[in-house]
C-alpha cells in the first residue's frame, strides 16, 4: 500500500508506534516501520525539530510554521496490519486531553489505515 505522509503525520505515527507494548516480534516489525518513517537530518533541520525531556519523558517538538514536502511510502500488507493494530488498540488516548491526537486522527486514519472491509 502506498501512503503519502507529511512530516507531522510521520512524527506522530512514529511516536504512537514507539509507545506500543508487545512481544519481541511485533516490536521488531514496528521498528522496521519507524526506521522508514523517521525524518532524516535535513528534514529535522528544516522544521527546527528538537528533542527535550519533560518529567523524565522524551518529547519531540518542532516549529509548526515550518514544513517539509510530503513523501510517499510503500507498506507491505503485514506492515499495514501491524500499524492498524497499533492504532486501533492503543489504550492511552484521552478524549479531552489529546487535542493534537484528535486533530491528527480526525483527518488521518482513513488515509493511513483504510476502513476495514465489510
Amino acid at each position: 500500500m502506498k501512503l503519502t505522509l507529511d512530516h507531522a503525520e510521520r512524527l506522530n505515527l512514529h511516536a504512537l508506534l514507539g509507545a506500543q507494548r508487545a512481544d519481541v516480534g511485533f516490536i521488531r516489525a514496528i521498528w522496521a516501520v519507524q526506521d522508514r518513517l523517521a525524518l532524516d537530518a535535513e528534514e529535522e533541520k528544516a522544521i527546527d525539530l528538537k528533542r527535550e525531556f519533560v518529567n523524565g519523558q522524551e518529547r519531540t517538538v518542532w516549529n509548526p510554521s515550518l514544513s517539509t514536502p510530503a513523501r510517499d511510502f510503500e507498506f507491505a500488507d503485514a506492515e499495514v496490519a501491524s500499524t492498524r493494530t497499533a492504532i486501533e488498540t492503543w489504550s492511552a488516548y484521552a478524549v479531552d486531553a489529546d487535542h493534537i491526537v484528535r486533530r491528527w486522527h480526525a483527518r488521518r486514519p482513513r488515509h493511513i489505515i483504510p476502513p476495514r472491509p465489510g
